[in-house]
């Protein structure tokens, strides 16, 4: 689309009341969106979903600066403006029922991204939630699959920031203009996105992260996916929200199983009563999925061989996936406390276990 047309589809796109779908209605008769501007009231009501209200909308309306100020801010902050008729406009995306018209992308999408698959989950998670979505996402990003997520504290972030530490793709859905990073927890994490991460938006610039926005950002990541994976949710999470988008989108839905009486469980419990499929391992998704990826997987490493010393093999074989206290790591060792530190901090430069709040540990492999 040449940048005239692209200007004048954003103007369509400002007009109140006219929508994706009654664009998408226009660009089948008009195919430029310059030309829709050009047209009669006569010309527009025949279009389905265009009536003389909206028409009159559409020949009246007065462009102003708000669209070259958009190409302007998005040439600075090197974000491409795409569009649903573009090559580039991701493949899975396109096949739901209201794909945006218009998406604001920094970086780039690569032919792999079409193996995708989605992890969401609650911004407050709890040591175990953060355990498996750091070990799904790591697996599957290491299985060639692209994570897309929401880019919000806790689970989304785990999800990216796992998928690149291992050298993976990862997509972060905003639900605001990509001048804006929110939260600002996970602005340490924008600099690891520059060479195999994407940020992408339907929101123009300057657009900040309102509650209204999410719900309509959550049908992107589902969209954009051939799964969504919820794993700590709690009843009225917006996880749930990106799920039940997953479901009207005809794409598959898994839940990872918690306690009974977590809180966070709630809404993933929910989810397998009503049909998700309970998460056990990477290889149960790939494999659910297998007619659907596009690409060779890269084979799943079954077994992750520790360089650890015996002491440090020692309190590996006592950590697992639940939290364990310092002090009880040190009663059931007899270790000096300045020692055992010493070891913990290796493994965790190993990467076999994870520090927690409060001095607590857990396994990760």
């Amino acid at each position: 689309m040449t940048t005239d047309s692209l200007k004048s589809l954003i103007h369509l796109t400002c007009i109140d009341g006219l929508g994706h779908m009654r664009i998408r209605s226009l660009m089948r008769v008009f195919k430029d969106p310059a030309y829709v501007f050009k047209s009669s009231v006569h010309e527009l009501c025949r279009i389905d979903g265009i009536n003389m209200k909206i028409a009159e909308k559409i020949l009246n309306y007065k462009p102003n600066s708000f669209v070259n100020e958009q190409i302007k801010k998005g040439e600075s902050l090197g974000v491409t403006i795409i569009t649903f008729w573009d090559d580039e406009y991701p493949f899975l995306l396109k096949k739901i029922y209201d794909p945006p018209v218009i998406l604001f992308i920094k970086g780039t999408f690569i032919e792999n991204d079409i193996d995708s698959i989605a992890i969401v989950g609650t911004r407050m998670p709890t040591p175990y939630g953060r355990n498996i979505a750091q070990r799904l996402a790591e697996g599957l990003a290491k299985s060639g699959i692209t994570i897309v997520s929401g880019f919000a504290k806790g689970v989304d972030g785990i999800a990216h920031q796992s998928a690149l530490r291992v050298g993976g793709r990862t997509i972060a859905v905003m639900g605001n203009g990509l001048d804006i990073i929110y939260p600002d927890v996970n602005k340490k994490m924008v600099p690891l996105f520059s060479e195999n991460g994407v940020f992408i938006s339907e929101f123009p610039f300057g657009t900040k992260p309102e509650a209204v926005n999410f719900p309509q950002r959550n049908r992107i990541i589902s969209g954009m996916s051939h799964a969504t994976i919820v794993v700590e949710a709690g009843n009225r999470s917006g996880a749930l929200l990106t799920a039940f988008n997953a479901v009207d989108q005809n794409r598959d839905v898994f839940a990872v199983p918690g306690r009974l009486t977590d809180k966070n469980s709630i809404g993933c419990l929910r989810l397998i009563r009503h049909g998700a499929i309970p998460v056990h391992d990477v290889d149960q998704i790939l494999d659910a999925l297998k007619n659907q990826l596009r690409h060779p997987k890269r084979p799943v490493q079954k077994e992750i061989k520790l360089d650890l010393s015996r002491e440090e093999r020692g309190i590996y074989n006592l950590l697992s996936d639940e939290p364990k206290h310092i002090d009880d790591i040190l009663q059931q060792t007899s270790m000096d406390p300045s020692k055992a530190l010493t070891i913990l901090l290796s493994m965790e430069l190993k990467g076999s276990i994870s520090q927690l709040s409060g001095k607590h540990f857990v396994r990760n492999i």
